[in-house]
C-alpha cells in the first residue's frame, strides 16, 4: 500500500555517502568541493558562481568544454617563470591534480580530453609573476637552495614563513628542500638572499611562536640523515 504524505515524511532517508576520493586535493572554497557534498558557504558560493558562468557561456553559444592546449601552454610558461603546479592551482582555485594533468597535455594535433571552459579561463587568467631579477632566466640545480632551506629550518624558520617572504606556496618550499631536482634561477637567487638575511636572526623576535620554532627544528632534525658509522 502506498505511503501517505505524513508517513513518507517520517521515513528516515539514509545520508548520502561522501564521494570525495580519499586522496583528493580539492580544498574548501572550490566549486568541486561543493560537488562532493561540502555544505560550507564558501564552497556553495563557488559552485553557484561556476554554474552561473556555465549558463552564461551556454547563452552565448560557447561550449562548456574546450581543448586544453592553450591552458597547457600558459601553465607551462607560468612554471618557467618559477610557479609550481601548486602555486598555479592556488591562484586558479583548482586542484593541483587537475593542474598537473593540464601540464602533461601533449602537443597540438594529438587526441586529448577537453577540459571545462571555466578551468581553462582560470589558468589563462593568471598573470605572469613579477620577476625580481629579469636578468636571471632559466633553471638551475636545486642542491644549494635545498641546503639553504634546510639550514633555515634547523634555525627554526617555518616553511610557511619562508614561503610568505618568497611569494610562493609552502609546498614549493618543501619540494625544493626535499625532492625537486631543479628550480628557476630567480627563485634560487631569492632563497640565497633570504638565507643571508635570516640565518643570524632569532625567529622568536619576528613573531614566530616558540612551539612552531621547536616543531620546525625537530622536523629538520628528523630529515637530516644520520652520519655513517
Amino acid at each position: 500500500m502506498p505511503l501517505t504524505g505524513e508517513q513518507s515524511a517520517s521515513v528516515a532517508v539514509p545520508a548520502a555517502r561522501p564521494r570525495r576520493p580519499r586522496r583528493s586535493s580539492v580544498r574548501h572554497g572550490q566549486a568541486s568541493c561543493a560537488d562532493y557534498g561540502c555544505a560550507r558557504a564558501e564552497c556553495r558560493q563557488a559552485a553557484l558562481r561556476a554554474r552561473h558562468q556555465r549558463e552564461q557561456d551556454h547563452l552565448r553559444g560557447l561550449s562548456a568544454r574546450v581543448p586544453p592546449h592553450a591552458a597547457a601552454r600558459w601553465a607551462g610558461r607560468l612554471r618557467e617563470w618559477g610557479m609550481s603546479a601548486q602555486d598555479i592551482a592556488d591562484r586558479a582555485g583548482l586542484s593541483v591534480t587537475l593542474v598537473r594533468r593540464v601540464l602533461r597535455t601533449p602537443a597540438d594535433g594529438q587526441t586529448v580530453r577537453d577540459i571545462a571552459r571555466t578551468t581553462a579561463d582560470a589558468i589563462l587568467g593568471i598573470p605572469l609573476p613579477h620577476r625580481r631579477t629579469p636578468g636571471a632566466p632559466g633553471l638551475t640545480d636545486s642542491t644549494e637552495a635545498s641546503w639553504l632551506l634546510a639550514d633555515l629550518a634547523r634555525a627554526g624558520w617555518p616553511a610557511t614563513t619562508l614561503a610568505h617572504r618568497l611569494g610562493v606556496n609552502a609546498r614549493t618550499i618543501a619540494e625544493v628542500r626535499d625532492k625537486r631536482p631543479r628550480l628557476h634561477l630567480d627563485l634560487a637567487l631569492r632563497i640565497r638572499r633570504l638565507h643571508r638575511d635570516l640565518i643570524s636572526l632569532d625567529p622568536a623576535g619576528y613573531g614566530i611562536h616558540p612551539t612552531d620554532i621547536a616543531r620546525t627544528r625537530a622536523a629538520a632534525t628528523r630529515r637530516t640523515p644520520a652520519p655513517a658509522a
